[in-house]
This record gives structure tokens, sequence and C-alpha cells, in this order.
């Protein structure tokens, strides 16, 4: 049977049926598996794009759910959860985003992370930095960490990331603002940073430079934040944030960080949204390197360690404690605190930078309390900078925060951040036009973050600065558009009343307005006593007593003090001899340029006992002008010798 014909040609058959079948199969199979992963096209629809060489196409980016641990650069941490279902917040606390700036790194750039094995729990905040505090958190060198709060479900919903740079005049402060509720009520990724504070983040020495491939030191805090945005550059994809749409906030030292991030190079590309909320900037809080590493030698000095065999070795053996002991405690810009123009991390003076327009071109928000610690000085700073941002493309909105619980009173200094990030619902006294307040100030916040631009629908229309126009928003109960952010006092104001200064120890007195204010410390080279108009204080009077060595003529040694005074150069000098209340004295009219722009003085010297004694009535024009043209040698004329 099986060799029969008939048994032949029906087994043949049989295949041939069994391989069509086959066939027939696997090609509805492969038509399934098309139609499941290329939906077909209506006329609604666009195709995709052909692919050629001109206009390759990009694979879509692979979403992830976001669930512990998360992988970062250096390793895999995990954090907690807060919140109700559907809201939930991922914290993650302490995560290292530079190595321990401790032992032989002191006083280094911030570097690298050692990368780890296993899972890092990053549920707690790291130790603060340094510092002379009331508050009973402990501190440690080891304080190079951030922490993330995301309420993103997956890697690519891409949320704005929104950095917060602490405040603390540089020497105090820390990253455990708790920004949960900001988060989960904005959909946005929240970071906070830490850097180095004071006499560790920012002390200058010519060894230290000596040791530098860049001839530079001090400076460290500000080399720590650009550390931190490198790692949101690098890692917050992971946790659903946007690395493409990053802006950063600070107020008061955070608002004066965020100026230098966009003067110096370092801060390229790590940013690009700025807001800068009562920075306390100026002249006096950027010296030049040289000037800082003179206090630098002055502290190693009051530490007991400038004649050790090896001075850097002995500083670095010291305790935080010792040096933060050592450094003076006052945050309005103490001697050893301050970043420099090291003409290496930041090339000039902000200021100068900006009207260069060699800052970072990114859209800028800038504004302060109407009743800040700094006045009409910091108003005055925010117009330079808005007005200098006319040099790049970027636009610029000022602001002015005008009001305090319940609407009783203005905005004081950093007062906005309470109503930036807290929950108002679970604060005491509390009144309706508070909410309100916050509500509409966190909306124009957001959508800058989001847009570039603050403006939501429905609200205001808030225009872009421009110094021709002078406009800005004055944010309070109701909302206003305002003209003139800063107005000097009208030439030929009349200063309330006189105060007399007598100085037994050279034996003179003089009389200054008596609405300006006696300046206690910081005081600079050879400058024994300075009173001003304002905190800053600008117009001021100082006493300046120095060696009768430094110079043959008045001009000479008051040269020598304006190049100790921070590099201060001579533009113009006009000296006559003059006799004041009995006394003979050589008087100049004086021009010189510091890094805040030019100055304009009238001194009077003598020389006695063996010491020069200046007397020198100042002002920066185009910031606080005198209230007279007479003012100077109102001043001067004033003046008693025994």
């Amino acid at each position: 049977m099986k060799n029969s014909l008939w048994y032949r040609l029906i087994t043949i058959l049989m295949v041939l049926v069994l391989v069509v079948s086959l066939s027939v199969s696997c090609g509805k199979k492969e038509t399934a598996r098309e139609e499941t992963t290329t939906p077909p096209t209506t006329e609604e629809e666009t195709p995709p794009p052909t692919q050629t060489d001109e206009s390759p196409v990009t694979p879509p980016e692979p979403s992830y759910e976001i669930v512990d641990p998360i992988m970062t650069d250096a390793g895999e941490i995990s954090g907690t959860i807060v919140g109700e279902a559907g809201e939930e917040v991922r914290i993650y606390r302490g995560i290292p985003f530079a190595a321990p700036p401790v032992g032989e790194l002191r006083w280094k750039p911030p570097e690298p992370v050692t990368p780890w094995t296993g899972v890092k729990a990053c549920t707690e905040y790291a130790l603060i930095a340094p510092q002379v505090t009331t508050s009973q958190v402990e501190q440690s060198e080891d304080c190079l960490y951030l922490n993330v709060y995301t309420p993103a479900k997956k890697t690519t919903d891409r949320l704005p990331v929104f950095v917060n740079i602490h405040g603390g005049a540089m020497v105090v402060g820390s990253s455990r603002t708790d920004l949960t509720y900001f988060t989960r009520q904005n959909d946005v990724v929240a970071v906070s940073i830490a850097y180095r504070l004071g006499g560790i983040g920012f002390l200058a020495h010519p060894l230290l430079s000596e040791e530098s491939e860049n001839g530079v030191s001090g400076n460290y805090g500000l080399m720590d934040q650009v550390a931190a945005l490198e790692w949101v550059k690098n890692n917050i994809a992971a946790f659903g944030g946007d690395p493409d749409n990053v802006t950063i906030y600070g107020c008061s030292s955070g608002g004066e960080s965020v100026i230098f991030l966009m003067a110096s190079p370092f801060g390229k590309g790590l940013f690009h949204k700025a807001i800068c909320d009562a920075g306390v900037y100026g002249s006096g809080r950027t010296p030049p390197l040289l000037e800082m590493e003179e206090r630098g030698k002055k502290l190693v000095a009051k530490l007991g360690v400038s004649d050790a065999p090896g001075v850097l070795s002995a500083m670095r053996a010291l305790s935080a404690s010792e040096i933060v002991a050592a450094v003076p405690t006052g945050t309005s810009g103490t001697d050893l605190q301050l970043p420099n123009v090291d003409k290496w991390w930041l090339p000039d003076y902000p200021l100068n930078i900006f009207q260069a327009g060699k800052q970072q071109n990114v859209p800028l928000m800038i504004g302060s309390g109407s009743s800040d610690l700094s006045g009409a000085w910091n108003q005055y700073f925010d117009k330079t900078i808005a007005s200098a941002m006319s040099t790049v493309s970027a636009p610029v909105y000022a602001w002015v925060f005008d009001h305090a619980t319940c609407g009783k009173g203005g905005g004081t200094h950093c007062l906005s951040t309470a109503y930036l990030f807290a929950d108002l619902s679970k604060r005491e006294g509390m009144c309706d036009v508070d909410f309100k307040v916050s509500e509409v100030m966190v909306a124009m916040w957001i959508q800058f973050a989001r847009t570039g631009n603050p403006n939501v629908p429905g609200l205001i229309e808030w225009p872009v600065y421009r110094a021709d126009a002078d406009r800005y928003l004055k944010i309070g109960e109701p909302l206003e558009i305002k003209t003139g952010l800063f107005t000097p006092p009208p030439a030929g104001a009349v200063a309330t009343g006189q105060t007399t200064y007598t100085n037994s120890d050279y034996g003179f007195s003089l009389q200054y307005p008596g609405n300006w204010t006696a300046k206690t410390g910081d005081l600079g080279p050879s400058v024994v006593w300075r009173v001003g108009s304002g905190t800053y204080f600008i117009p001021s009077v100082r006493l300046i007593v120095r060696d009768q060595s430094e110079g043959t003529d008045l001009q000479a040694v008051f040269t020598a003090h304006l190049t100790a005074d921070g590099g201060k150069t001579i533009d113009s000098f006009t000296a006559s001899e003059v006799t004041i209340n009995g006394t003979n004295f050589t008087q100049a009219d004086v021009t010189y340029t510091g890094t805040s722009g030019k100055y304009e003085s009238r001194i009077i010297g003598l020389v006695k006992n063996g010491k020069w004694i200046i007397i020198e009535v100042y002002t920066i024009p185009s910031l606080f002008p005198f209230a007279s043209a007479t003012q100077k040698a109102d001043i001067i004329n004033t003046v008693t010798f025994q």
C-alpha cells in the first residue's frame, strides 16, 4: 500500500497543504504584530516621517516607572514616600554630589564622588556645614549633599526643576528647607543644595593660590554650587525632572549666588532660568583676590600657625570648629567669608560682567522686599542688574515684595520665601489675604520656571523690565505695575540734624548728617572709623590712619591706601593747602575707580605723631549722589583738631 502510486500522490498532496497552511499562518502573525506596533493612520493623523540621511528619526525615549532604587552616576539610592495615593512625593535626602572636602581636600575645588556598591539609603538630611549658629543640628565638613523632592511617576514626565540655594551671608544656613508642599502643589522637581561656608568655604591665601593649578584661592563654596548643578544635569532625569529646564533660585546670599552663577563662565549650560531674591551683592561683597589673600594671612596669624614649617599642612590639621571660631560671624559682610574676583571663576565684579553682556543669557527675575534689610541699596542693585540685562537677548522681570502677615507692613528680608515654599494653612495668624498673595506669587514663579515668562493669564500683565520705562511688579494685594524701581534722593535734600563724632586717640571731631549710620566692623585696610547714609554706608565719611613712611605727600599715601583697599586706582587728584578751624591740611578733590564704579571724594590729611591722618567724604555718584553740591565741603569744614 505504501509503495502504491496513490499512496505517494496522497502523501505529496498532504505535505503541500501543510506548507501552504503554515505560510498563511505566519503571514497572519506578522500582520498582527505590525498592527499592534504601528496603528493605521487616518486622514487626521500625520504618517511617520520617512527616515533619510537628511532627517534622521530619533527613537522615542524609553519610559520607566520611578521606583527605588534609583541609579545615579555614583550608585543606587533609595528614599522615602510621603502623601496620599495619587499625590505621593518621593524624597531623597543627603545625596552626595561631591567627595567629602576634608583633610587634603579642604580649601580645594570639589572632587567627584567615589562610586559605591549596593543601595545607599538617602532618608536623612546630611550634617550641616561648619558655622556659628544657635541651632543644635550636628555639623561636619563632610557637608556636600543635596536633597531631591519629586512628584513624578515616570522618568519621561520631564517636570521643571527648581533648585533652591540657601542664604545666610555665606556664613550660616543649610539645605534643610522642606520643599515637599511646594513640589506637590506645583508639579515640579525641587532640589536643595548645600555648600561650604565662611572660612572653610571662602578662605583665600597666597599659599593656597600657589598650589592651585589656576593660581587662585577662595570661592570654594561657589564651586560647590556648580558641582551640585552638574549633578542635577547628569542625574535629575532619573527622578522625572527635565535637565534642559532648570531654574535656580536663592534669597539673600542665595540670591547673590544666583548672580555669581550668571556671571561665572562655570555656570554656563547648567541652568536655564534664574530668580534672584534680595541678593545682597556689591563691591564690598566681592573683594579682589589679592585683598582676600591678605585677609587670609591675618587669619593664619590669628590661628597661630603662620610660622609653622608647613603652613598649609598646619592649617589643614586644625579642626573646622577652630577655624569657624576664628572667623567673624556677622552676617553683613565680614572679612573672611566672602567670594572674590579671582579673574578665573569670577572674572570681574558681577555688575561689570552684566554691563559687558558676558553673563549667562537666560531669563532672569530679580527683586527684593519693600522694607528689606538693605533698603534702597537692594533696589538700586536690582535696578542696575535688571538694566544691564539689555546687553543680552534674554528677558528680565523686576519686582518688589510689599506684603507682610495680614497685609500689615511691607516685605522684610526674605519674607517672600515663606509665601513661596510654606503651607500657610499650617501657620498661625494667617489671613485670607496671605493665601491670596501666596497663590498668585507661586503661580507666577512656577509659570516662569516652566516657560521663562512669569505672566499667568487672568492675573496681571507683567512687562519685561527696561531701564527707560523702569516698570516693575509690586507684589501684594492688589498686584500693581509701578514705575521707578529706585529713585535716588533729590538734589538739595536736607539731612535730618547733625551728629558730632569725637576721636580722642587722634584728637579730632567732625559733624555728619544725623540720619547716617555708624559702621562698627569690617572697616578695611587702615580705616579706623566710618559712617554712611545706609546699610552700605554711601555717601560716607571715614578716618584713615597710615604710617608716615607710606608716602611723602597726601597723593602718594592715599594712592597706597586705595591700592590696599581693593585695588582701587586714582583717575584725578587736585590738591591744595587749606586751613580749617585753625589747622593746616592738604586737601584734595579725588576721583578713583573700584570694582563697583567711579568714586568721588574730598580728602584732607596731615602728619601727626608719625601717622598720616586722612579724613575722606566720598560716594559713588551714579549710585547715591550727595544730597547737595556743597555736602562734601559742609562736612569737611566741621573738622576740628586739638
